[in-house]
């Protein structure tokens, strides 16, 4: 596959969770763009289009709400042992974000990483 990353992506070492359209997801990887999410879910259902998450970092007592994102792509995993279940993983484009929600997820990368966004 090719790469079209504008920005260095960084793996997620503390457990960071998402929630976006009514799904709990994990982040796997983040950049100052956009994150990977995975997921388990309906084999039939994909997250789609435009919508708002909320990133939870229980470890580290800190949340970014309201993110604004974007899918750019969906891949399924078979691997799931519950049957018309799928493991999904979804690419996230980041939309506009505030100053505060700049703030806040550099915080979470910087901690988990010691790098920054």
């Amino acid at each position: 596959m090719l790469e079209q990353r504008k920005y260095e992506r960084f793996t997620i070492a503390s457990e960071i969770r998402a929630l976006a359209c009514d799904k709990v997801a994990r982040v796997t990887d983040i950049s100052k763009g956009g994150l990977a999410l995975v997921f388990l879910d309906e084999a039939t259902s994909n997250l789609r289009g435009e919508f708002s998450l909320d990133l939870l970092c229980q470890a580290k007592n800190l949340d970014a709400r309201q993110i604004p994102g974007k899918v750019v792509w969906n891949r399924e995993f078979s691997f799931s042992k519950i049957p018309g279940m799928v493991y999904k993983k979804a690419g996230v484009q980041f939309g506009k974000l505030s100053v505060t929600q700049q703030k806040l997820l550099r915080m979470l990368l910087f901690a988990d990483n010691k790098s920054s966004l």
